[in-house]
């Protein structure tokens, strides 16, 4: 377990914010044997953005997540709110962080509540 912790950790220091949401997926993945794990959420200015392990295209997405609500989705599934709302927190917040302006250009999040709240979405797996 201290070596996901470390690799994340790093990750988020010296990587990008999605670099990282996506080393949490890859860990979720590996330390609980999933078959796979995606985040969904909805970032005012970016609208729905759905992060799935493994950085792989959804494909046909048999699993329905582009029109899934907010949260975290493992499969199988594994119910944990605390998991759910600190990955949803993640997910957010890498996007946010990747997007942010250079200065001195326009700041397309800045156009958006910045207090609409993250989720509050699924807990669970399969829907």
């Amino acid at each position: 377990m201290i070596e996901f912790s470390q690799s994340l950790v790093e990750s988020a220091r010296l990587g990008s914010g999605l670099g990282t949401v996506y080393r949490a997926l890859d860990e979720l993945v590996e330390l609980y044997a999933l078959e796979d794990a995606a985040v969904v959420v909805e970032v005012p200015g970016l609208g729905r953005q759905v992060l799935n392990a493994g950085r792989r295209p959804l494909g046909n997405d048999e699993r329905g997540l582009h029109d899934a609500s907010p949260g975290l989705y493992l499969f199988p599934a594994l119910n944990d709110p605390v998991l759910n709302d600190l990955m949803m927190a993640l997910g957010a917040l890498g996007l946010r962080f990747d997007v942010r302006p250079e200065p001195g250009t326009h700041d397309v999040l800045a156009d958006s509540p910045a207090d609409v709240p993250v989720g509050g979405g699924a807990t669970e797996g399969s829907r």
